[in-house]
């Protein structure tokens, strides 16, 4: 018989039993709705050895984060498990913060947990008012996450962040959730990102760890602003396209186009460069009603819905 802990709580599961129902037996109540490894309701994470049929149906990036589903599982080994989503809270201090464009700031924190970049990390201005943002900066031994924070007027946290925190300062944050990295699934394949606004701030994360695993295949990336002025990184990622032969940077604008942009829709201009996209990956990240648009016409052009990750502003994550 083999042991699981969850909640702090150990229990000795049965030979070839679910793991859902020996949590349920143990009075644990835990979400799920098919108990046929469909609806995914029953998805658990753990650092330990998992049963292949227990992430059957699942993605490359859920796998290496060791997701899995409890209806589908049925323990060989000791494991500590617990609940898609459950994070711990933690202090990280600021080490600094940079102005990108007028609006969108550059929050630099220390941080005491790993991370893939482009995930997300809630920060907490107080137990009422967490908003989520996604991390751009690879994990190394400084341990530094880099957020990209827009000011909105009526935004709670974007204005404490802007105005109120300081160099020194200590804020509470989750450690990070997401599906949208990198990883060696992807290594031989062409990728293409597009993003608007601050949904660079992921895509820049990925692009950075894509380029560090000396990623062999061509890697597109369209960055949109309504003109010139709501752009960033445009010289660091030019310099990155001037360096590696693979990246091709296309910045994209509505409006206003300078010389070696794009002046159209972006969802247009992937479509236009790109019309066949089978064994592409795609990271598409921002607006969620261009990240639908630009999902559903990748997918029409041949991309894997498997293959599209997402990270749809203001709708996959909380936020105020």
């Amino acid at each position: 018989m083999t042991t699981i802990t969850y909640n702090g709580t150990s229990i000795t599961v049965e030979p070839n039993t679910r793991l859902l129902e020996s949590l349920e037996k143990a009075n644990f109540s835990i979400p799920y709705s098919c108990r046929a490894g469909v609806c995914h309701s029953c998805m658990m994470q753990s650092n330990d050895t998992i049963p292949a049929n227990a992430q059957q149906g699942l993605s490359a990036s859920q796998k290496y984060q060791g997701y899995f589903l409890a209806c589908a599982c049925i323990p060989e080994n000791n494991m500590a498990i617990q609940l898609k989503g459950s994070t711990d809270l933690t202090k990280g201090q600021v080490v600094n913060k940079v102005m990108l464009n007028e609006s969108v700031l550059a929050l630099f924190i220390q941080v005491d947990f790993s991370w893939n970049p482009g995930q997300y990390t809630t920060l907490r201005k107080d137990e009422l008012t967490p908003r989520a943002y996604s991390i751009s900066s690879r994990c190394d031994s400084e341990k530094i996450i880099e957020l990209h924070i827009q000011r909105h007027s009526q935004g709670l946290v974007s204005r404490w962040l802007h105005d109120d925190i300081e160099i020194g300062d200590f804020i509470s944050l989750s450690t990070p959730l997401g599906d949208c990295f990198y990883n060696d699934d992807h290594h031989d394949k062409p990728i293409i990102m597009a993003c608007t606004g601050t949904g660079l701030a992921p895509i820049y994360g990925v692009l950075q760890e894509a380029l560090y695993a000396n990623h062999s295949a061509p890697i597109y990336l369209y960055a949109a602003g309504g003109d010139p002025s709501r752009l960033y990184y445009r010289q660091q990622l030019a310099a990155l396209a001037k360096k590696y032969e693979n990246l091709h940077y296309f910045p994209v604008v509505k409006r206003d186009a300078e010389t070696g942009m794009l002046e159209q829709d972006l969802v247009d201009a992937v479509k236009e460069q790109h019309p066949e996209m089978n064994g592409h990956k795609v990271f598409l990240c921002g607006a969620p009603d261009m990240v639908k648009k630009i999902q559903r016409a990748c997918f029409f052009q041949g991309a894997s819905i498997s293959d599209i990750l997402i990270d749809a502003f203001e709708q996959t994550k909380p936020q105020k």
